[in-house]
Order: structure tokens, then C-alpha cells, then sequence
């Protein structure tokens, strides 16, 4: 939908004072400080054709949304904004509008999804315990074999067909034989070696193994040790309880931990009823997929891939080169999923409009205070060009997104 607007020059005078106003905030003359200097000093200062394109951008934003409202429109997004006419008498622009399909869903009153109860096992409390004393574990040199519980450091090559493997290499790396947290039979290997012994030896990725690029393959190894070390777990006691925090004793860090995974287990069974619900939807309604929508979903999936992939120590390119495709093989992979991401957020907007659900100014301030200061706690600085627009509109978008899946829930 293409919409034209236009506004004279005697409209558009305020929205150069505003210009003038906003630029002025970053000039410091004359003694004066940022922001505290007279305007009529300040004017000589600013670039006209500088505060004429701030105070066109202005009228064009403020203008563009007025209509919206007094419209009643609902946009996903704008695009393509033209000038067509900029003269003494008027400024004429025109934008193009994408807005949100019409999507009918069907009567959310007629679907039945059982919330299943949860609840925690002593074992799993105690797995939890046992975690906590391993995280604070002390360790000593070992003159003899490396033997489960043991704590070894290894430099260690994979392969793959003689070829080594995206982040298959790794020196000194840390491994507790007891955690399993390589593939199946890698720490077993280790149990027996000393240190300064090398090794040589083949395994079998699992088929459903995180790395779809080394999934179901034979992988052959090349390690060797250059330290053994003992493990020393401390004690389960009201003293340990006391160094990990605001706790006065086992009972109350038990609890604690209890209470932890109980909260755990809630949140995703809370997904999963919330996952059955939207699926249950989606399956019964018609629900159309913009192309735009689907493509943008597609480029945010890569995106998101590709930061994982680099935490890990990988990097795009060489993974999609590992399994012999392109990123649009995986966008054509990856579409079905894209379109269902798509149809979801459909959805929770349909249910947002219809029943009147939206984010107030003190819910998103709240929000945004919270993530500037978990940004300042994390020993990063808020700069002057952060984008608290674009935070406010992700947080907007995020707290009425949750208003939406609690009423489906309820």
C-alpha cells in the first residue's frame, strides 16, 4: 500500500525549531555547556541544510504515525520513503506500507491442552548437589594412570576422512572423566594414560550429535596427556552452605536448590502446554504467510546460527563448506520452521489487537532501566548512539507477545 503525505512550510516550522532544539543539545560554545547555551547563539553554529534534513525526518516520522492512528492502519513495517516534492510552498513524500494480513484463527475456547504437574525427586536434588560440589573442587598432581573422577588436561586432533574438523583441535584442554561431556567413549579412552602418554584411537559420532556436520561419522582422534590430577570434592556442610551464598546452613541451600529446579520444570512445562496451544491453532486455522515475513524470519535464523556457531569456535562458511551446502540450501531447509515462527507471531498479534492487549510506557521503562543497568553490571557503558528506540520497540513487542500467550494459556 503506497500512502502519500504533505505538509506546508508553515507546518512544517515547528518541526525546525525541534531540529534546532535537538541538534543544539551536542554544541558547547562560549563558555556556555552542552545543551545551556542561548538558541539564538546556537543556530549560528548548526549546518542549515544539517537541521533542515533532522527537522524533515521529523515531520515525515511524527506526520506518517498520526496517520496510522487516525487510520487505524496495522503495519509491520515501512519501506521506500520518497520524497516527491520539497519546495518553498510544501514538502510531499511517499511510503510504502506492508501491513499484517487478515488471519481468522480459530475460537481459542474449543481447545483443550492438560497441564501435566511437576515436581522434583530427592535424586535429582542431590544431582544438583553434586554438581555444585564438583564446580568447587580442588585439585592435585597424580603420579599414576588417569582413573575415573580424575581431572586431566589433553591436547587432543580429530579428523574426519583425514581432514580435521571445524574446532577439532585443542591444546591443554580440561576434562573431569566422570562428566561425559564429549562424545561417548572419548573420556573411557583416556582412563589408564599417564601423563606425557599418547593415543591414538576412532569413534562413532551419534546420530543425533548437536554437530549435524559430524553426525553419524566415524571421527579419528590423536591425544595426548600432559597432566593427571586428583579430585578433591569438599564436604556437604553448613560451612560449605555458607561460601555459596545467603545460606545458613545445608537445609536452606537444599531448599534453595529444590526451589530452583521445581521453577525450572515449571517454565518448561509452561512452554510446552503454550508450544500445543499455538500448534493447535495453527492446525486448525488458515493462517496466510507473507514471503517479506518469511524471508526476514529465514535471515534472523542464519544470523542466530551463526552467533552460536561462533561461540562454539566455528565459523559459518567452513561449517556449510563441511556439510556441502550454501546458506540458501539452508534457508530452503530451514523454510518450514520459518513459515510456523511466522505463523506464531500472526497469531499473537491477531490476539494481541483482538482482545486489546498492549505494553503501557512504565511496563517498557521498567524493562529498559533492567536492561541498561544488566548492561552496566556486566562492566559495559551505555553509549550516547544506543539504540533505545529499537530496545523499546523489542521490549513493546516482547511484553505484549507475553500479555498474548497468558490469555491463550488462561
Amino acid at each position: 500500500n503506497e500512502l502519500s503525505l504533505e505538509r506546508t512550510r508553515e507546518e512544517l516550522t515547528p518541526y525546525v525549531d525541534n531540529a534546532e532544539g535537538v541538534l543544539g543539545r551536542s554544541v558547547s560554545r562560549d563558555g556556555f555547556r552542552k545543551a545551556k547555551a542561548p538558541k539564538d547563539q546556537l543556530k549560528k553554529y548548526l549546518d542549515p541544510a544539517t537541521v533542515l534534513e533532522s527537522a524533515l525526518d521529523i515531520a515525515m516520522k511524527e506526520s506518517l504515525a498520526g496517520v496510522i492512528k487516525e487510520e487505524g492502519l496495522d503495519i509491520v513495517n515501512f519501506s521506500k520513503l520518497e520524497i516527491k516534492q520539497n519546495t518553498q510552498e510544501k514538502l510531499v513524500y511517499q511510503v510504502l506500507l506492508t501491513l499484517f494480513p487478515e488471519v481468522k484463527i480459530k475460537d481459542t475456547a474449543s481447545i483443550k491442552v492438560v497441564r501435566k504437574n511437576v515436581s522434583v525427586e530427592e535424586k535429582e536434588v542431590n544431582e544438583a548437589l553434586d554438581s555444585i560440589k564438583r564446580s568447587r573442587a580442588s585439585y592435585t598432581d597424580k603420579d599414576g594412570p588417569a582413573d575415573r573422577g580424575d581431572k586431566v588436561e589433553v591436547d587432543f586432533e580429530i579428523k574426519s576422512e583425514g581432514k580435521p574438523i571445524d574446532g577439532g583441535m585443542s591444546k591443554n584442554h580440561p576434562v573431569i572423566l566422570s562428566e561425559k561431556h564429549f562424545i561417548p567413549g572419548f573420556e573411557e579412552n583416556l582412563i589408564g594414560m599417564k601423563k606425557g602418554e599418547e593415543k591414538s584411537f576412532s569413534l562413532v559420532a551419534p546420530q543425533d550429535y548437536y554437530r549435524k556436520d559430524i553426525a553419524g561419522k566415524k571421527l579419528d582422534f590423536a591425544v595426548k596427556v600432559n597432566a593427571v590430577q586428583l579430585t578433591k570434592l569438599p564436604e556437604l556442610n553448613d560451612d560449605f552452605a555458607k561460601t555459596l551464598g545467603n545460606f545458613n546452613n545445608v537445609a536452606e541451600l537444599t531448599d534453595s536448590v529444590r526451589g530452583g529446579l521445581l521453577e525450572e520444570k515449571k517454565i518448561k512445562e509452561q512452554q510446552r502446554v503454550r508450544l500445543e496451544i499455538l500448534n493447535s491453532i495453527i492446525n486448525a486455522s488458515n493462517i496466510p504467510v507473507p514471503d517479506f515475513m518469511t524471508s526476514k524470519q529465514l535471515d534472523s535464523m542464519v544470523q542466530d546460527f551463526d552467533r552460536n556457531l561462533h561461540a562454539n569456535g566455528m565459523e559459518l562458511g567452513l561449517y556449510l563448506a563441511h556439510i556441502k551446502k550454501t546458506q540458501d540450501d539452508l534457508k530452503r531447509d530451514w523454510r518450514p520452521e520459518a513459515e510456523k515462527q511466522v505463523k506464531i507471531t500472526l497469531i499473537l498479534h491477531r490476539v494481541a489487537k483482538d482482545k486489546n492487549l498492549s505494553a503501557s510506557h512504565e511496563e517498557v521503562d521498567e524493562e529498559l532501566n533492567a536492561v541498561i543497568q544488566s548492561i552496566i553490571m556486566r562492566g559495559g557503558s551505555v553509549q550516547d548512539d544506543l539504540d533505545t528506540e529499537g530496545l523499546r520497540d523489542d521490549i513493546t513487542a516482547k511484553i505484549t507477545n507475553e500479555k498474548a500467550l497468558n490469555y491463550l494459556e488462561n
